[in-house]
Parts: structure tokens; sequence; C-alpha cells
């Protein structure tokens, strides 16, 4: 019953969505008080050219672009959480190479403090060792 088919981009979807205006109407014949949120036809046909007319949006057309358009917003969600990953781990194994180098650090520092008699040490290394390391 259908022939034609053509792949879409969701992501120029999205991108189409996004720049389409939405705003609240009614049409004339309605009374007041009566609201519809939505884009109007013709932005719709400008937009997407679906459809054989710029006067209405045919259900069909307006839920296959929101099924569209969630599947673009899937993967540039999923494009950015695997880019927030590898930051992540990038990150991970930085902090777990400083920690590894405060240790050092610290036992070199406690090597030479022990090399010291007690109450000889300049006071430059009792003030750095008190104030958690580093020489001020």
């Amino acid at each position: 019953m259908k022939e034609g088919f053509t792949a879409i981009s969701p992501a120029d979807v999205l991108a189409r969505v996004n720049a389409l205006p939405i705003t609240q109407w009614k049409y004339k014949v309605e009374p007041q008080g009566i609201k519809h949120l939505g884009p109007v036809a013709q932005d719709f046909h400008a937009a997407f050219g679906l459809g054989d007319s710029d006067r209405a949006i045919g259900s069909v057309d307006e839920t296959g672009v929101a099924l569209a358009a969630i599947q673009g917003l899937n993967q540039k969600l999923e494009a950015q959480n695997a880019r927030l990953k590898d930051q992540n781990a990038t990150l991970q194994h930085r902090l777990t190479e400083l920690e590894t180098k405060d240790k050092e650090r610290e036992a070199r520092l406690s090597r030479l403090e022990n090399l010291l008699p007690p109450d000889t040490a300049p006071a430059a290394v009792k003030t750095a060792a008190s104030n958690g390391g580093g020489i001020k």
C-alpha cells in the first residue's frame, strides 16, 4: 500500500523542528476560549515539504516528524553521553596519577623528615609539613 521510501536524517529533522515556530492559536470559526498549540500548516509545509498542500498538516506527517525528531534527539544525547564518558575516564586516569604522585611526595617528605634530628628542622620545613606539604 506504500511506495517511494526514502531514508531520512533524524538529526536534520530535529534541526528543522527546532527552527519551526510553535504558537498558540484558534481557528477563526471556533468560539472564544478554545485554544490549540502547534505550528501553522504553511510553516510545517515549508520546513518539511510533506502532504499535498500548505493548508493542513496531516496527522501521519506530524507524528512522523515528531518520532524522527525524538530519534534525532536520542542520537544527540547518546553522542554527548559517549563524549562525557570519555572525558570522565580521562579525568579519572589523571586523578589516579595525581594521587599516586602525591603519595610518593608524602613518602619522600617523611623519609627526609626522618633523617633530621628531632627539633632541628628549619622553620620552613616545619611550616610546610604542618600545612600539608609545599615550602612557602
